[in-house]
C-alpha cells in the first residue's frame, strides 16, 4: 500500500507542475502559448480570455496539490487533517468548474445557437 500511496502522491505532483506551468505561461507569458504542447490556448478566440484560461489551470494545479497531500495523510488517524483536505479539494474544484464556465461563455461570444442556425435556414 506504501507503493500505491507514493506512486499516487507523485502523480498529483507531476500534474501541479503541468497545470502550475500552464497557469503561469497562461497569465505571464501569453505569447508562450503556441509554444506548449498541443499549442493550447492559441486560437484567436482563446486568447481573447488568457486570464481565465491561467485562472482554470491554477484552480486543477491547487486540487492536485491537495489531492497529493491528501494521498499521504489519508492512513493516519488523523480525522480532521483529512476532511479539511477534502473540503479544499472540492473548493478547488468548484473554482475549476467556474473558471470552465466562464471559458465557455467567452467562446460562446459572437457564435449563433445551431438551433436558431437552422430555423434561419429552414425559412
Amino acid at each position: 500500500m506504501n507503493f500505491f500511496r507514493i506512486a499516487l502522491t507523485v502523480f498529483s505532483m507531476l500534474n501541479v507542475v503541468f497545470w502550475g506551468g500552464l497557469a503561469w505561461a497562461w497569465a505571464v507569458r501569453p505569447a508562450w502559448a503556441a509554444r506548449l504542447p498541443f499549442k493550447l490556448g492559441t486560437e484567436v478566440r482563446s486568447k481573447s480570455s488568457v486570464l481565465t484560461w491561467a485562472r482554470l489551470a491554477a484552480a486543477i494545479a491547487g486540487f492536485w496539490a491537495v489531492m497529493a497531500a491528501l494521498y499521504l495523510t489519508v492512513w493516519t488517524p488523523n480525522r480532521v487533517a483529512v476532511v479539511a483536505l477534502f473540503v479544499a479539494a472540492a473548493i478547488f474544484l468548484i473554482l475549476a468548474l467556474g473558471a470552465a464556465a466562464r471559458i465557455y461563455q467567452v467562446l460562446q461570444k459572437g457564435k449563433v445557437p445551431a438551433i436558431i442556425e437552422r430555423h434561419q435556414r429552414a425559412v
